[in-house]
């Protein structure tokens, strides 16, 4: 009997040492949704259509774009961030001064190693009726704690509002900061 005593009188305290163990540890930190913002400019160099190249340097091509994102976190490295591109196209010698559309630019992000990273992002074009995707390849300088420069290269490929448009590969350059 007196062993039944003291064999419950240890299993009792056992588990009331498991418990008070599992109460004093401490909850790992919560990761933050939001990961950041970045502004930029992107320039377009070049688009190939049919065969036919056309440079940023035609006045009828050249546009500039101002894009503005926020990156959130997911449970495990892949990024989501959500980019919005107004871009200005100038007219020369036409009554038209200039023309304005918004890209939507949704897309994942992988972060590699030393400051790079791999994204693949949905585009759709608001006011010139196309739609493709943008694979990127992004490389980032820390300029501080929370701050950063990045140049990125992408490489679009749309598909044109008309059915005789095609398909379109662009490539061009993102430079911007990351907070």
């Amino acid at each position: 009997m007196k062993k039944v005593a003291v064999f419950l009188i240890m299993v009792v305290y056992l588990l009331g040492s498991l418990k008070a163990q599992a109460e004093l540890k401490t909850p790992e930190p919560a990761i933050s949704k939001l990961a950041g913002y970045h502004v930029g400019v992107v320039q377009i160099f070049f688009a190939i259509n049919k065969g036919q190249t056309t440079f940023f340097d035609e006045s009828k091509f050249y546009a500039i774009g101002f894009p503005a994102g926020i990156t959130f976190n997911t449970a495990g490295k892949t990024k989501f961030d959500l980019e919005f591109v107004p871009f200005i196209k100038p007219h020369v010698n036409t009554d038209l001064p200039y023309q304005v559309h918004l890209l939507f630019h949704p897309g994942v992000l992988f972060p590699l190693q030393d400051g790079w990273t791999f994204g693949l992002r949905l585009a759709f074009e608001i006011g010139e009726g196309q739609f493709g995707f943008t694979p990127l390849l992004n490389k980032s300088f820390k300029l501080g704690e929370q701050s950063s420069f990045f140049v990125e290269l992408v490489a679009p490929g749309r598909f044109g509002s008309e059915k005789t448009s095609g398909y379109t590969q662009l490539a061009g350059l993102h430079l911007g900061f990351g907070f």
